[in-house]
C-alpha cells in the first residue's frame, strides 16, 4: 500500500509539471578513430517524453577546440537520428518501472579529419535546459549541460570509452540496486568509473550565443560545475542507506535509495594507459527514482515488425524493444560459424550465408527472471532493382524498349507500370522482359519495376522523357518603322530541353537570345534569318527565313537657320529660314510663343515680349516618319535706371522706402552713404527697397542728405556706376 501510494505521488508530480518542465534528461559524448587522422563523433541527447518542452534539436553544434587555448577550431552542425525510446529499464531486470515515465534519445554522428596536434583537441556540446522537477539542485531548470571529450596531445588514434549500455530510465527505491554502468576501451586502456559534477552549459537567452539555449558555438572551456542542495553531494547524488556508490573499476552502481523524485547525476569514466591521464568521458543523466515492480520482457525488432530488415544482405544491425533489461545475450543461430553471439544491446552481424536463421535473444541472462524471445529471420541478398531502355528521345523514336536488371532467384516475380493509365501501350506488364513500348503523347513518365524473389519485395522508379521535336512557330512581318526602328522580335520557339538561337538581322548586326531587340538605324528594306537548336534530349536543328521582313523608312532631314539669336525689345525682328525641303514634306516653325508658321520656308517673326524663346522646326515626311530641330532666340530689355530724390519713413504708408528702379540689367549692386562716408545700406536685390534704419533692422538714420552708388551690368555685359542724393525726410 505504501508502495502504491508513492508511484500515485511521483505520477501527480511529474503530470503536474509537464505544461512548464523543459526537456533536458541527460547526454553523453565520446569518439572512435577509424584511421588516417579520422575520428567519428557520437552524441547522445535524451529527452523526456512527457515534458512540453521543445523536441530533440533537428541539429546540434559541437565544438572542437585547441586542447590548451580557447581557440575555436570546427564549429560542426550535426543531424539528427531516430528518435529512438529507452527501454523501460530500471536497472534491476526483475523489476518493471510506472507506465507513465518515458525517456526516449536520438544519436548526432558525424566524422571529421583531427591531424595530430600538440595540445590535442577538446569536443564539447552544451545544451539547457534541465527539468524544473529535478530534486537535489538549486533552480534545476536554470541549469543545463555540457558534455566534453579529449583527444590526447600529438594522438595516434585513440578511441575514447564506449558506453555498453543505455542508462535505466528508473532507479527503484527501497530495493538493493546493482545497475551495470560500464564502458568498454577500444584501445584496451584501463577504465576507472567515479561519481562527479555535472557540467553547466547554455542559457535563457534569445540568440545563438553562449548563454543561449543552444549555444552555436559551445563555449569552450573551463567549464563550471553545477553544484548539489545539502545533503546532496557530486559522489553521493541521491539519499540512500547505504549510499548510492559506484564501484571504480567495474563501474556497477550500488546503494539502497531511501526517496522517491527525480534526481540528476554523473557517472565519470577516466581513460588511463602507463601511468597518464588520457581522456574523461561523462554520461549525464537524470533518475526518476521511484517504487517498482517486478517484470521482465525480451523483444526482438523483427522482420514483421520493422519490414525494412528484409533483403538488407548478409550483415544485420538487430534491435529490441524489451522492457526492463538491462543485460543481454544474442544467439544468431548460424551454424557455420562459432562467434554467433553478442552481449551488445544493439548489435550487428553478418551471416555466413543466405537463409532462414532462429535467432534468439535473452534478457538480462542470469537472472531467475530473465526471459527469451525467438524471432525467425529470412537473409537474403537485396535485390536493388533497376532498368534500362532504347528508346530515343524524341517522340517519333519509338517504341521503347525495356530491360530488367538486379539480383534475383529462379521464380522471381516482375510487374512493370509505365506511366499513369491510358499514357502508354500497353500501360502494364507482368513478366521479366515486356514487349515494346509506345507512349502517346510527348511527356515525362514514371516507370516502375517491382521484383519479388524469395521473402524480398523491393521496387524501382525512374522518369522516361519522351521529347516532341523542336519547332519554330514565329511568323514575322511586314514590319515598318521609322529610322531609328526598334523592334522586339518573338521566336515563338517550342522545345522540352535547353534550346540555342542564331539571329541575322540583315543589316550586319546578330544576336544570340530567344527574344531580342534591335535597333535598325538606316532606312531600308532587310531580310531575317532565325536558326534555332537542342545539344541534350531530343536533339535538332530548325531554321527559318524571313524575306524583306523589315521595311524601316527615313526621316525628314530637317534644318533652320536663325539670324539674330538675339534681339532687343526695340528691334525684336527674328527671321528664321528652312535651309532644305524634302518633297512631299509638312513643315511647321514655333516661335516658342505660342507663334506657328506652317509650309512657308522663311519667317521673319516679331516678339512682344522680352525673354528666351524657344524656336522648333518640325517636319513629317511622306511616310509618316516625323523628326525636329531647335535653337533659342533672346529677347533682352532696355538699359534705363530712374531714381527717386526723397523719401519719408514715417510709418504713414506713403513713400516709405527708397531703391533706384533699373531695367535691361542682368546684375544690380546698391550703397547707401551718410555725410560721413558711412555704408547705411547695401544690396543686390533690385526689388529690396532701404527703410530709413541702418541694414534696414537697426537705429534710425537721422534726417538728412544721403549718397547713393549704383553698380549695374546690362544684358550686352556692359558695366554701369551711377551716383545720386537722396534725402531722407522725418
Amino acid at each position: 500500500m505504501v508502495r502504491l501510494r508513492l508511484l500515485a505521488l511521483l505520477s501527480l508530480l511529474l503530470l503536474g509539471n509537464q505544461a512548464w518542465s523543459a526537456h533536458l534528461v541527460g547526454g553523453e559524448l565520446t569518439y572512435t578513430c577509424i584511421g588516417n587522422n579520422q575520428y567519428t563523433i557520437r552524441l547522445v541527447v535524451y529527452r523526456d517524453c512527457n515534458s512540453t518542452g521543445a523536441q530533440l534539436d533537428p541539429q546540434s553544434s559541437i565544438g572542437i577546440y585547441d586542447g590548451i587555448q580557447p581557440t575555436l577550431l570546427h564549429n560542426l552542425s550535426v543531424n539528427k537520428g531516430p528518435t529512438i525510446p529507452v527501454p523501460s529499464s530500471t536497472g534491476n531486470p526483475c523489476l518493471q518501472a510506472p507506465p507513465n515515465i518515458c525517456t526516449e534519445y536520438a544519436v548526432y554522428t558525424t566524422t571529421i579529419t583531427l591531424p595530430a596536434r600538440a595540445n590535442g583537441y577538446v569536443i564539447t556540446y552544451q545544451r539547457c535546459c534541465r527539468n524544473a522537477t529535478i530534486s537535489n539542485i538549486p533552480t534545476p531548470d536554470d541549469w543545463g549541460s555540457t558534455l566534453v571529450a579529449r583527444i590526447p596531445p600529438n594522438d595516434q588514434c585513440n578511441s575514447s570509452p564506449q558506453w555498453n549500455s543505455l542508462p535505466p530510465i528508473v532507479l527503484c527505491n527501497q530495493e538493493n540496486l546493482s545497475i551495470p554502468s560500464s564502458a568498454t576501451d577500444p584501445n584496451g586502456d584501463s577504465l576507472h568509473y567515479s561519481l562527479c559534477s555535472p557540467l553547466h552549459g547554455g542559457g535563457k537567452d534569445n540568440g545563438s550565443g553562449f548563454n543561449s539555449p543552444m549555444p552555436s558555438p559551445p563555449a569552450p572551456p573551463p567549464y563550471a560545475p553545477i553544484g548539489f542542495l545539502n545533503p546532496a553531494t557530486a559522489s553521493n547524488p541521491i539519499p540512500g542507506n547505504p549510499s548510492l556508490s559506484i564501484d571504480g573499476a567495474t563501474g556497477i552502481l550500488t546503494g539502497r535509495l531511501t526517496v522517491t523524485g527525480q534526481f540528476v547525476l554523473t557517472i565519470c569514466v577516466e581513460e588511463w594507459r602507463n601511468g597518464a591521464l588520457l581522456n574523461t568521458v561523462r554520461r549525464d543523466y537524470q533518475f526518476n527514482v521511484t517504487s517498482c515492480q517486478a517484470n521482465i520482457v525480451a523483444k526482438i525488432v523483427s522482420e514483421i515488425d520493422d519490414p525494412t530488415q528484409i533483403c538488407i544482405g548478409a550483415t544485420v544491425p538487430f534491435r529490441h524493444q524489451s522492457i526492463n533489461a538491462s543485460t543481454f545475450y544474442w544467439d544468431f543461430g548460424d551454424p557455420s560459424r562459432s562467434d554467433d553471439t553478442s552481449r551488445l544491446a544493439l548489435p550487428t552481424f553478418t551471416f555466413s550465408d543466405t537463409g532462414t536463421f532462429w535467432v534468439m535473444l535473452v534478457a538480462n541472462p542470469g537472472w531467475p527472471c530473465a526471459d527469451t524471445d525467438l524471432v525467425k529471420f529470412r537473409i537474403y541478398p537485396p535485390i536493388n532493382p533497376s532498368f534500362t531502355h532504347n528508346g530515343g528521345p524524341c517522340f517519333d523514336q519509338q517504341p521503347v524498349a525495356f530491360t530488367a536488371a538486379g539480383t534475383w532467384y529462379d521464380g522471381a516475380l516482375f510487374d512493370w507500370t509505365f506511366g499513369n493509365p491510358g499514357d502508354a501501350n500497353p500501360a502494364t506488364w507482368s513478366g521479366l522482359q515486356p514487349p515494346p513500348v509506345q507512349f502517346l503523347a510527348p511527356g515525362t513518365y514514371n516507370v516502375s519495376l517491382r521484383i519479388r524473389s524469395k521473402s524480398c519485395d523491393e521496387s524501382y522508379v525512374d522518369s522516361v522523357v519522351v521529347d516532341p521535336r523542336p519547332r519554330l512557330d514565329s511568323t514575322i512581318g511586314p514590319l515598318v518603322g521609322c529610322e531609328p526602328y526598334r523592334v522586339v522580335f518573338d521566336a515563338g520557339a517550342f522545345s522540352r530541353r535547353t534550346r540555342y538561337f542564331a539571329w541575322d538581322f540583315g543589316d550586319g548586326f546578330s544576336d544570340t537570345v530567344e527574344n531580342p531587340v534591335h535597333v535598325y538605324r538606316q532606312a531600308g528594306l532587310y531580310d531575317l534569318r532565325l536558326r534555332m537548336w537542342t545539344e541534350t534530349g531530343c536533339k535538332d536543328t530548325v531554321e527559318k527565313f524571313f524575306p524583306g521582313a523589315v521595311r524601316v523608312n527615313p526621316r525628314p532631314r530637317v534644318a533652320m537657320t536663325i539670324n539674330p539669336k538675339r534681339v532687343t525689345i526695340y528691334q525684336p525682328l527674328v527671321q528664321v529660314r528652312a535651309d532644305s525641303v524634302d518633297a512631299g514634306e509638312r513643315f511647321w516653325f514655333d516661335m516658342g510663343d505660342s507663334s506657328l508658321y506652317e509650309q512657308q520656308a522663311f519667317v521673319v517673326h516679331v516678339y512682344r515680349d522680352t525673354g528666351w524663346f524657344l524656336v522648333q522646326r518640325l517636319a513629317v515626311n511622306e511616310f509618316g516618319c516625323w523628326d525636329t530641330i531647335a535653337d533659342s532666340v533672346r529677347v533682352d530689355p532696355i538699359y534705363n535706371v530712374w531714381s527717386p530724390t526723397a523719401f519719408t519713413p514715417n510709418g504713414d504708408g506713403g513713400n516709405e522706402g527708397f531703391r533706384p528702379v533699373a531695367t535691361g540689367i542682368k546684375q544690380y549692386r546698391l550703397q547707401i552713404l551718410d555725410r560721413w562716408g558711412n555704408v547705411v545700406f547695401k544690396s543686390s536685390d533690385p526689388q529690396e527697397e532701404w527703410n530709413g534704419r541702418v541694414g534696414n533692422s537697426g537705429a534710425d538714420c537721422p534726417q538728412g542728405t544721403y549718397v547713393w552708388s549704383l553698380f549695374t551690368v546690362d544684358y550686352g555685359d556692359s558695366p554701369v556706376e551711377q551716383q545720386g542724393v537722396l534725402l531722407l525726410i522725418r
